[in-house]
């Protein structure tokens, strides 16, 4: 009988159908503008290309930028139904358990929570300026006014304030959000004990599912 090797390593995964949440966002593509020409280039929304244009063209739809400025592309705002899953690997304390699951769960949740049916805005979005709206005896909680003045036009959207979960990223992607999400589960775990071990000592996965079968992973250590 073959000998068994005595190293052996751990990991445990929590995916459930409860660790979701429901949320908006706003995610912005640069666009590849050709650098051989001192011409102006705009985005065309008719044919969804980067076009060059000259005192001859008039593209009444297009998001004009000249050549030592990148065009931005940018979607509506636009919601998903979010799903997180976690995969930890690492050592096993002296009951024999990688980490608390209970209160791994629990931080998940609290975290998915925060975000749950809010529009999540990336701080250091590109062409897009924020301007407050104070509270008002008919509007008491306030509004954010989203400018956006990227392709393939200029648009405004207007958001109640505490309705907005901010993101100190240049975009609000599912993979920034992936990334920021483990951040905050990891502090939370520090904070409350739920790894027996220096965080060093472990191996991370984060999965944020936007849509079914499309989603972002995010590892560390």
């Amino acid at each position: 009988m073959p000998r068994r090797s005595p190293q052996r390593r751990f990991a445990v995964s929590l995916d459930d159908a409860e660790l979701t949440f429901n949320a908006a966002h706003f995610v912005a593509f640069p666009l590849a503008v050709p650098a051989s020409s001192a011409d102006s280039f705009a985005f065309d929304a008719a044919t969804q290309q980067v076009v060059r244009i000259n005192n001859d063209d008039v593209l009444a739809t297009a998001a004009v930028r000249p050549p030592s400025e990148p065009a931005w592309f940018g979607e509506p705002i636009h919601g998903h139904d979010f799903r997180v899953s976690v995969r930890v690997e690492g050592p096993r304390d002296a009951s024999g358990c990688v980490l608390d699951f209970i209160a791994a769960r629990r931080s998940l949740l609290e975290i998915a929570a925060t975000w749950n049916h809010r529009t999540i805005l990336a701080t250091r979005a590109p062409e897009t300026e924020y301007r407050e709206v104070s509270p008002t005896p008919e509007n008491p909680v306030g509004e954010i006014v989203v400018l956006w003045r990227g392709a393939p036009e200029p648009r405004r959207w207007v958001v109640p304030s505490d309705s907005v979960a901010w993101l100190d990223a240049l975009n609000a992607s599912t993979e920034e959000l992936a990334s920021a999400l483990l951040d905050r589960w990891l502090d939370k775990l520090v904070e409350t004990g739920a790894l027996p071990f220096p965080i060093s000592d472990y191996r991370f996965a984060l999965r944020l599912e936007e849509s079914p079968g499309a989603f972002a992973e995010v590892t560390l250590g």
